[in-house]
């Protein structure tokens, strides 16, 4: 049992009864007045004893018949991160290929500034530990639409559009579109951001100390750099847990409690400064398997970017070689 689980049982543990309280203090007077009739060489001692035992006594009796304080664990962000560290190191790592499911999402005001949409896309990606292979992606736009129930209704009485269009008739005009797209297929052999700067790709790498790591990670914007490395790098079981120790000895990183991501999964959170001096970036962590659930970004506190990791293994297989045979 870890010395948080020892805590949480004594805390949870129920105090003496008023009654066993009483009959300890009468026992404790008995005591002391039976030792005074022994001779009056002892009164000095026992006095003093005396004077010390009912002072504790007063202090359990206030501490344990009072009315029980609402205790909240506190987690630091070491603690959530080393926890992480412990429990990702047991992940299986073995297999050919390296396959991750993200749901990657972008949070905008319209171009009315009424109400908020969330714009989402899925990307599977499947990675080969053999650095000639060529990596399978699948990528799917799955449209847009307002984020809260009051953005629903503003966006009803905008007149329910599907599509918005920002910086109209301006160079750098865009726009949104609420329709899911088709699933597009791609391959390619660019290892560039899978590459750390040593050169190395990272599915070469079986064992690394959090130093070393941030040694190839680099001095700027490693915290972001090893989140991400964390939460979707092809990368052993070690080098994951590596990450995350990283993680835990920078400064800047942070707790922020328990939170909630965009597919309503409860996690740790970390946070840790972004890449815009305005933005933050926030891990959350499932605590049961030390896997990522989770990254954030948000601007001036509001979220704006978000990817999530729906699944991610190693496995001796890539389905989507296998669907386009």
């Amino acid at each position: 049992m870890d010395e948080h689980a020892a805590v949480r049982e004594l805390l949870a543990a129920p105090p003496p009864s008023p009654e066993a309280i009483a009959a300890w203090r009468e026992q404790l007077m008995t005591e002391v007045n039976a030792a005074e009739g022994r001779g009056r060489r002892r009164t000095a001692v026992w006095t003093s004893a005396l004077t010390g035992l009912l002072g504790a006594a007063a202090a359990v009796v206030m501490l344990l018949t009072s009315t029980p304080a609402q205790h909240t664990t506190q987690h630091t962000a070491r603690d959530i991160l080393l926890a992480a560290a412990t429990e990702a190191a047991k992940a299986p790592d073995q297999g050919s290929w390296w396959g991750v499911r993200l749901v990657k999402g972008s949070q905008y005001r319209d171009p009315g500034d009424r109400y908020l949409l969330e714009r989402r896309r899925t990307e599977e990606t499947w990675i080969p530990a053999d650095p000639e292979g060529s990596t399978w992606i699948a990528q799917q736009e799955l449209g847009v639409e307002p984020v809260t129930p009051q953005d629903e209704a503003a966006w009803r009485a905008d007149g329910s559009p599907a599509t918005w269009t920002y910086k109209a008739g301006k160079p750098g005009e865009w726009y949104l579109d609420a329709a899911p797209g088709k699933v597009e297929l791609s391959q390619t052999e660019d290892w560039d951001w899978r590459v750390v700067a040593s050169g190395k790709p990272l599915t070469g790498i079986g064992q690394i100390t959090p130093e070393e790591l941030r040694g190839l990670l680099g001095e700027e914007q490693t915290a972001m750099r090893a989140a991400e490395v964390v939460a979707y790098y092809p990368v052993s079981a070690e080098v994951r847990a590596a990450a995350y120790r990283l993680l835990a000895s920078l400064s800047g990183v942070s707790a922020a409690g328990k939170a909630t991501d965009r597919l309503g999964r409860t996690g740790e959170a970390v946070e840790y400064p972004g890449a815009q001096t305005d933005t933050t970036e926030r891990l959350i962590i499932d605590p049961a398997t030390g896997a990522a659930l989770s990254i954030e970004t948000r601007t001036k506190g509001l979220l704006t970017d978000f990817t999530l990791v729906q699944e991610s293994h190693w496995a001796d297989s890539n389905p989507l070689k296998k669907e386009n045979r």
